[in-house]
């Protein structure tokens, strides 16, 4: 299941009982060998990872009786991977200055109104 940029997977047992506390390891698409996220399941099974690229990352899970999954999951990447990452730092003071001199720029066209 994926929700925004999280990828959750749930990991059960035949009879749809949560795989509670298993091992498990995330492998991204750029290094498939290495593991980029090491963890246990929760108690209801579940495990969550946000990925940093996009592509098909694997998810093994696997108790210490053998139970468990190998899984592909399709993500998408970070969200907001599009823009620079210098863009919304420069854009800020430079918005933040059109609005106050678009408020002194109102205030001085107010005050000249008032004259005769």
């Amino acid at each position: 299941m994926e929700r925004g940029r999280a990828v959750a997977v749930r990991a059960f047992v035949g009879d749809g009982e949560g795989l509670a506390g298993a091992p498990y390891q995330v492998y991204s698409p750029a290094d498939p060998r290495n593991a980029w996220q090491k963890g246990e399941t929760d108690r209801r099974g579940w495990l969550a990872f946000v990925p940093d690229a996009a592509g098909s990352w694997r998810v093994k899970v696997a108790d210490a009786s053998g139970h468990g999954l190998d899984l592909r999951v399709d993500a998408e990447g970070p969200v907001g991977a599009a823009g620079p990452a210098w863009l919304p730092f420069l854009l800020r003071p430079v918005l933040g200055l059109a609005a106050i001199g678009a408020a002194f720029a109102a205030l001085l066209a107010w005050h000249r109104r008032k004259r005769p």
